[in-house]
């Protein structure tokens, strides 16, 4: 493909389990919080497709391992203390997935603008994305706490693409769960499904998305799509 392929086009990613491994940090949060009110800790595959979800589905889930339940008042400072110690620690052991720097670059070269859809808050996904050295790498980072309904709204992806200056016409979403399958679906945008995330493949999926087991496999679906 020429340098200029890509121009025009934006590229929307999702971060946790598509962009970073963010998995190990955001277990260790959950353990922290669940040791500190006097819970028992839980391993990582118990919590693994929970990801995505939000921290407080982790600890209900991390709850549920154990046969425990909180009312939401008594969650509520689970909920403080995992996001207190998370932040704090937020770039431990997460790191990009093998080949997103490079595929990033390409991308760039190639004429496209990157951007960042996330269910994550947006000072958490900054603070993330900056610890990792990737924040130039983007034209907008989209948290959910910056829109009115965060995905699976398509709201929040067409948000993203007019904040990057780009059209849905000429947009793509890669992501990890049928959470960003259906915000693609209902933004209008062709999808790539990355199986290397954190979210359980469903039993159907749109026949117009892409599924991608490496950066690789990513670079190929979004090189197809812009060329159909």
């Amino acid at each position: 493909m020429t340098s200029d392929t890509l121009s025009g086009w934006t590229i929307v990613f999702d971060l946790d389990g598509t962009l970073v491994d963010t998995a190990p940090d955001l277990h260790l949060a959950l353990n922290h919080c669940l040791s500190e009110a006097g819970f028992e800790t839980v391993p990582f595959e118990s919590i693994r497709h929970m990801i995505g979800q939000g921290a407080k589905a982790m600890i209900e889930k991390g709850l549920a391992f154990q046969g425990a339940a909180l009312e939401p008042a008594a969650l509520e400072p689970l909920w403080q203390s995992f996001l207190q110690y998370y932040e704090a620690n937020i770039c431990e052991r997460s790191a990009p997935f093998k080949d997103v720097t490079r595929s990033l670059g390409e991308l760039e070269e190639m004429g496209a603008t990157l951007a960042v859809c996330t269910n994550k808050t947006q000072h958490l996904a900054e603070t993330l994305i900056e610890a990792l050295g990737l924040t130039d790498r983007f034209a907008i980072i989209c948290g959910a706490d910056s829109v009115p309904e965060k995905k699976p709204s398509g709201d929040h992806i067409l948000y993203t693409v007019d904040r990057a200056r780009g059209i849905a016409e000429k947009a793509v979403m890669i992501g990890d769960s049928q959470t960003d399958e259906r915000a693609a679906r209902n933004a209008g945008l062709p999808f790539v499904y990355v199986t290397f995330g954190y979210g359980p493949s469903p039993d159907s999926w749109d026949d117009t998305a892409f599924r991608a087991s490496s950066y690789s496999e990513v670079m190929s679906a979004i090189r197809s799509i812009a060329m159909a």
